[in-house]
């Protein structure tokens, strides 16, 4: 990853005629005061007739908090989701709906979010049964992860439906409290749904994942996919410093990387890089451990590696530290974690 490709948070790298613009014709629409929405964010009215206009992440996250305080019910970033095929999806919708299945429309999605979704980080794991997306929030706004969740994960299970013509198949664990618009969960998502969890994470049987869309069409995808890729190599900005620190520490998670070592691997000074950070709202510590929380619950969970192993290659001292450290991350013990996401 070139270091210039790297968004801070105030670099303009989030196009507006997508969320954004659906954000603003949705108040539009409800007969609801835009000046409040796009109050004190530096994004006008007439930005949305520049077609190359782009917002910060510290833009997005005043107006994304102007709209919740503004939107009258709970249900916002739901309603939001449901419209993200094709309203938000921008160049990636001919790729998503020329799929083969869910399993190319999610690989399809992962290489190439941070164009439409620059807010999400999202990785990977397989077992035999399942596929399990692990979705992390790249640009900071902590106090905003929650609409972002219920955005990303209604975007995810309308665009399925749509694609498949059936009803979505999968579980969510959710890294917060059971909120009091659960209703909008069950309406939206479903039932199968885990709060309180470590990490959002999207579980889908594998034999979901390989039931044929009726509208896929394979010439069409590899055309989406050249256009896209060389749109994606071109770009400004192809992931952000969250993401990138979050990446470099599990890269290189048994060389358990200082601040320091981070800031040099970037070519910043540990304050620069601090200072950096401070602007997401997020902070060195809190990426590193949730670098090593991430990479101990696929140890235990994926691996089933013992709490000596793990405590190994976390660079732990022994095993009581790690399970220490591990009830601060989760508030359980490591052993309560072996079956996690099983079925």
């Amino acid at each position: 990853m070139k270091l210039t490709a790297i968004a801070y948070a105030d670099d303009k790298c989030i196009d507006s005629q997508l969320l954004v613009a659906n954000l603003v014709a949705l108040f539009r629409l409800r007969g609801l005061s835009t000046a409040s929405l796009l109050a004190g964010s530096a994004i006008f009215e007439q930005d949305f007739c520049q077609a190359e206009h782009k917002i910060s992440p510290l833009q997005l996250a005043k107006l994304v908090s102007n709209a919740i305080k503004s939107w009258p019910t709970d249900d916002l970033a739901f309603i939001l989701g449901q419209q993200w095929l094709p309203a938000q999806s921008g160049q990636l919708s001919q790729g998503l709906l020329c799929s083969e299945d869910l399993d190319q429309a999610q690989r399809f999605w992962q290489r190439y979010h941070w164009l439409v979704q620059p807010w999400l980080q999202i990785s990977r794991w397989q077992t035999a049964e399942q596929q399990h997306l692990l979705l992390q929030q790249d640009l900071g706004m902590p106090q905003l992860q929650r609409f972002f969740i219920e955005l990303s994960l209604s975007s995810l299970v309308s665009s399925y439906k749509r694609l498949s013509r059936c009803r979505w198949q999968g579980q969510f664990s959710l890294p917060y409290s059971a909120p009091s618009n659960i209703d909008q969960y069950y309406k939206y998502l479903g039932d199968e749904l885990k709060f309180n969890q470590p990490i959002c994470v999207v579980s889908v049987n594998q034999s979901t994942l390989k039931q044929a869309f009726e509208l896929h069409n394979s010439q069409g995808f590899l055309q989406a996919q050249r256009q896209l890729r060389r749109q994606y190599l071109n770009a400004d900005h192809r992931i952000g410093l969250p993401a990138t620190i979050r990446a470099l520490l599990l890269r290189q998670i048994h060389a358990n990387l200082s601040l320091p070592d981070v800031a040099q691997q970037l070519c910043l000074s540990p304050a620069t890089l601090k200072r950096r950070l401070k602007a997401f709202s997020i902070s060195f510590q809190q990426l590193q451990d949730e670098a090593k929380l991430q990479h101990a619950i696929y140890l235990i969970v994926i691996n089933g590696d013992s709490n000596l192993h793990i405590a190994k290659q976390l660079k732990f001292a022994d095993s009581n530290n790690f399970r220490r450290s591990f009830k601060r991350w989760t508030g359980q013990l490591p052993s309560q974690f072996r079956y996690w996401l099983s079925n």
